[in-house]
């Protein structure tokens, strides 16, 4: 088992960390692992995310520093036609609309549908004659696991779609590959982060963790991802490797 290194003297064992640390620790549910048929490794590597642009250009269509941009109508217009009856088949029009904008997904990588409202405003349901549809957000992996790379469209009636691509093609980092801390590790990493603070460690205990990579640095065209222990749904993590406490966002 690769030894824990003590947080308490670590040089960046700061204060606002650990309190953002303890409430996020406060607050995660006992939610169930993304990567429940993922054997965990022991060893993970850093990707290279390069952005993953548009087949066509479009004066809809605004790409810079990993993201492109979807506008919509201004002001907003109502739809043509209802919205869909089912999430189901919201999805599957996305999923298509991304398709034959972006081609298919990169080797190794799938989207997930993470959330769905129902309104094409990002609202929990339409309030308007224009937001009549869908919003879904659908997360971007890496051979089973998570990543940071999303992309949010916004449904107008069954055919209208703007929002948010944020999507990566992802290349394994030469040299990156290190040992991560198992999840074990990892829990008793933080427990010291709490007991150093006088907190209860149960809290440890009852929350789930999941393994992750998000953004450690980057430019206008890519950025480097990183493996890491969410803990519950964040936004509090682990670096998987050096066990540094950090916040998502």
């Amino acid at each position: 088992m690769k030894p824990i290194t003590p947080l308490v003297t670590a040089p960046f064992f700061a204060l606002p960390v650990v309190l953002l640390a303890i409430g996020t620790l406060a607050g995660c549910r006992g939610v169930p692992s993304p990567e429940p048929t993922i054997a965990l490794p022991t060893v993970m590597p850093r990707l290279r995310g390069t952005t993953f642009l548009p087949l066509r250009p479009s004066p809809a269509f605004h790409s810079g520093w990993g993201s492109v941009t979807v506008e919509g109508d201004h002001p907003p217009v109502p739809a043509s036609e209802p919205p869909f009856a089912t999430d189901a088949e919201a999805e599957q029009v996305l999923r298509g609309w991304l398709t034959q904008n972006f081609g298919p997904l990169p080797p190794d990588t799938e989207l997930r549908m993470t959330n769905v409202l129902h309104s094409a405003s990002g609202s929990d349901v339409a309030r308007f004659d224009w937001d009549q549809g869908h919003t879904i957000t659908f997360r971007q992996t890496w051979r089973g696991f998570l990543t940071d790379r999303f992309a949010v469209l916004y449904l107008q009636g069954r055919s209208k779609v703007h929002g948010t691509v944020d999507l990566a093609r992802f290349t394994v980092i030469p040299g990156s590959e290190a040992r991560i801390l198992d999840e074990a590790e990892a829990r008793e990493q933080f427990a010291q982060v709490l007991r150093s603070m006088g907190q209860d460690t149960a809290m440890v205990r009852d929350c789930s963790m999941h393994l992750e990579f998000l953004y450690a640095t980057g430019d206008e065209t890519s950025c480097e991802l990183r493996p890491v222990w969410m803990i519950g749904d964040g936004p509090g993590f682990l670096d998987a490797v050096t066990g540094q406490p950090g916040r998502n966002g």
